[in-house]
Formats: C-alpha cells, structure tokens, sequence
C-alpha cells in the first residue's frame, strides 16, 4: 500500500514536518504557537507587534504574521522571540532556509534557547540535513531534558536513516514526558511496524486513536498494520474512517490518496 504523508494534528499553529520512510511511514511533528497576550488595537511597541503576529500566525495568515514579526524586530533587534516565531511563520510558507537564519539569530541573542535548536533542527530536518537536525534536537534535550517535542523531532529524523531502535527510545522517551502525546504513539506505532511488531504498532495506534479520536493519520497508519497482518476487513474499517476523516476536514488531496489506498486493497 501507499504511504500518506500528512500535516501535524495542531492546536493552535500547525508548523509540521513530515517524512516518509520506505516502510510507508507517517512520521508526524507538532510545534504550536500560543498567543501571548492581548493583540493591541493600535500596536506602537515591538511587544505589541509580536503579539499582533501571533494572532495573524494562528489564524494562517503568515505573510503577515511574518511583517508584523519583522516590525517587532526593527524595533527591538534583540527580540529573540520575534526571531523564532518568524522562523515558524517562515517555515510554514516553505522559507526553510529563511527559518534557519532567523533561528540562528535567535540563537545569537540567545545561546540556550531550546525551541529555538528544536524548531532549526525542524527546518535542517525539511533540508534534508538530517545530522545537523539531529545535532540540534541533542543540544534541544541537553538545554531542556523534558522536552517531550525534541525526542519526537529526533526520533522521526533517526527513524529516516534507518535507525529504528533509537528512534522507538526516543518516542517512548517523549512518551514518558507526555502520556497524552498522541503524535508520538503513532510515530513510535510506525517505527515498531517497520521492525515487524504489528501487535506493538497496533497498540500504539490504538492509544493515539484513544487520545486523538480523529487522528486520521493513526487510522490509515493501523488500517495498514491490519493489511499487513492479512485482516483486509479492519484494514477496510480504519482507511474508510480515516477518508471519511480527512473528507471533513476538506483535505481533498489525502482523501484521495486513501481512497486510492482503498482501492488497492479492494483488489
């Protein structure tokens, strides 16, 4: 069957990285970005730009979010969160390479600023660089030990060269951290199919399903373990819950790729 390469499941702003290995992984990253306060009627301050880019990023207007951020930055060009989160608006409009100069400021400004290694890391990862971006998820972890995000970023990047083991310590890492991250579950579910632990995967899909009742990606990542364990009926139940899913959702293109998948299994 085919891979589906999917968005994040986000609250807030959605700023994913996907990838896609050859054991038609579904490899998920979340990063969100929560309003710091306010939005002024009349910004005037650098603080009040930033927030005002905040609230355009969640509502995806990210050019502005990004005009309002570089606003912020010209008036204080020492607003090290100004830099990270137009890193993000970046990033969401497929500016990698903008995303990481930015982070890279912010890391000029700030030597220890853990969202700002893990969100490079994010961008490094998008570039194909996936030793520096695993460089960056380290030193993300050293800065901060519980960052539950990080071990999931560097889990999906050493699962995509190949290195599943590590990568199942670093989900069920970010898992301890967060017993609710339903993203790392389904990640960790993807790793343990790759390696041939179908009854592992499943239950990993089950509990990402269990946190995240539409997480259409878990779906169509269990309906492909039942395939492969021979159940086409499950399979059938979890591919058409997940088209059904992402049809709601107005997701035409990933609708169809699992209608495709559907037919493919029909066969």
């Amino acid at each position: 069957m085919n891979a589906v390469c999917i968005a994040a499941l986000t609250t807030f702003v959605a700023l994913a990285t996907v990838s896609c290995g050859n054991e038609n992984d579904v490899l998920v990253t979340e990063i969100g970005v929560r309003p710091a306060g306010r939005q002024a009627a009349r910004p005037s301050k650098a603080k009040d730009f930033y927030i005002q880019g905040q609230y355009k990023q969640i509502k995806g207007d990210s050019q502005g979010a990004i005009a309002s951020y570089s606003k912020a930055i010209s008036l204080n060009p020492n607003y090290g969160s100004a830099y990270n989160s137009r890193g993000l608006a970046r990033f969401d409009t497929g500016d990698q390479q903008g995303a990481i100069e930015d982070y890279n400021q912010a890391l000029r400004i700030n030597s220890n600023d853990a969202q700002a290694y893990n969100n490079r890391g994010n961008a490094r990862a998008a570039q194909g660089d996936r030793d520096g971006a695993i460089d960056d998820y380290s030193q993300a972890i050293r800065l901060n030990p519980k960052y539950a995000e990080a071990y999931n970023n560097r889990a999906n990047t050493l699962s995509a060269n190949g290195d599943k083991n590590r990568a199942i310590d670093d989900y069920s890492q970010a898992i301890n951290l967060n017993s609710n991250f339903a993203v790392a579950y389904n990640n960790r579910g993807n790793a343990r199919a790759a390696q041939g632990d179908r009854e592992g995967a499943i239950a990993d899909y089950n509990e990402a399903i269990r946190l995240a009742p539409n997480f259409a990606a878990a779906y169509n990542n269990r309906g492909n373990a039942y395939a492969a364990q021979g159940d086409k009926q499950k399979a059938m139940q979890d591919l058409r819950r997940a088209a059904q899913i992402f049809q709601k959702q107005n997701n035409k293109q990933l609708y169809q790729q699992v209608m495709n998948n559907i037919k493919e299994l029909e066969q």
